[in-house]
């Protein structure tokens, strides 16, 4: 008889006022359920226990309203279709309409998919962000358009199966952006080839072509360190004034191109210049001011005089010029 007076009490509270409150005289809500030990050691279980069901109870639920919320304990029964097409484990389900949803706290990026609905900026700081993987396609931004295969540490672009450390399947541009004025060098550069099957870009192999130089590269620059025995190395060279006075750019003396070989063969016969062709601006034998087989000179009227050296100790193959005016390029085939 007293929990039914008890009862009649809650109830006759919540008509008067809107709220009911268990284990206290003041809810904040339209029911607030206060625990009867909030502090302590009890041991007595306080919560809430909403309905439990198998899944056949809830596929069977006909006028559902929306929000109700229910245990699911039992999946072994009934079938994963209709409103129960979610139902797939025990736990937590609330109707939302249309059929039971997972209440599912666990769900993140990680271990659920998703949509953006709006633009995201993640600010790092002074954070890292990496991730690890051991998959073939780790990560992947739409499709192919880029692939990172963690098992094999390769980077596709174009493709999820990336042959190379970096595989572009497609086409690629180099910024062709130079700064003005400013010194741009070239040493022991090696030319890229590309396979004609497999598409792989490569540098050439030692002692195959280089290139080395630049656009007014300086007053002393070393173009390339050569072997100073056992070594053979074809050179073909430009030499000229660049970007300076009108009256400069014309003077013909400051215009020199040609070839020749370095050849070195054993410690008696070290690394030095042979087989020169060494033209003016007319297309004439070039007047040499030094020619001792490690040096070679020339003048250029007003931009002094430029000398190639060998180093037979060290087999630094090195280019002077007493203003920083010229421009030189210089191609080197073998030896390297």
């Amino acid at each position: 008889m007293s929990k039914h007076v008890i009862l009649f009490a809650i109830l006759y509270s919540g008509f008067a006022f809107g709220q009911v409150g268990i284990n206290t005289a003041d809810p904040k809500a339209t029911l607030d359920i206060t625990a009867k030990d909030s502090v302590g050691i009890s041991t007595a279980p306080e919560g809430l226990l909403v309905p439990r069901v198998d899944r056949e109870r809830a596929q069977s639920m006909t006028g559902v309203e929306s929000s109700t919320m229910i245990y699911v304990n039992n999946i072994l029964t009934g079938g994963q279709t209709g409103t129960a097409a979610n139902i797939d484990t025990t736990g937590y389900y609330y109707f939302n309409g249309t059929l039971w949803a997972k209440v599912d706290l666990n769900t993140n990026i990680y271990n659920a998919n998703g949509s953006l609905v709006e633009n995201r900026i993640v600010d790092q700081g002074d954070k890292t962000l990496a991730f690890t993987g051991t998959a073939a396609n780790a990560f992947s931004v739409d499709g192919t358009t880029f692939s990172v295969n963690a098992a094999n540490n390769r980077v596709g672009i174009g493709t999820t199966t990336p042959a190379q450390s970096l595989d572009i399947e497609g086409t690629a541009r180099l910024s062709q952006n130079v700064t003005e004025n400013n010194s741009s060098q070239l040493n022991n550069a090696r030319p890229l080839y590309v396979s004609t099957t497999s598409g792989q870009v490569t540098t050439s192999p030692r002692g195959f072509t280089t290139v080395a130089g630049g656009y007014k590269a300086g007053q002393n620059y070393t173009i390339a360190t050569l072997p100073n025995t056992n070594t053979i190395v074809k050179v073909r060279f430009v030499c000229y004034v660049d970007d300076s006075t009108a009256a400069e750019n014309n003077e013909a003396e400051a215009y020199t191109y040609g070839d020749f070989t370095i050849l070195g063969r054993g410690t008696s016969s070290r690394i030095g210049f042979i087989d020169l062709n060494i033209k003016d601006s007319e297309g004439n034998p070039k007047v040499l001011i030094t020619n001792d087989g490690t040096t070679l000179s020339w003048g250029n009227n007003s931009q002094g005089v430029t000398s190639l050296r060998l180093n037979q100790t060290t087999g630094a193959f090195t280019i002077e010029n007493s203003t920083d005016k010229m421009t030189y390029f210089f191609e080197t085939l073998g030896g390297i």
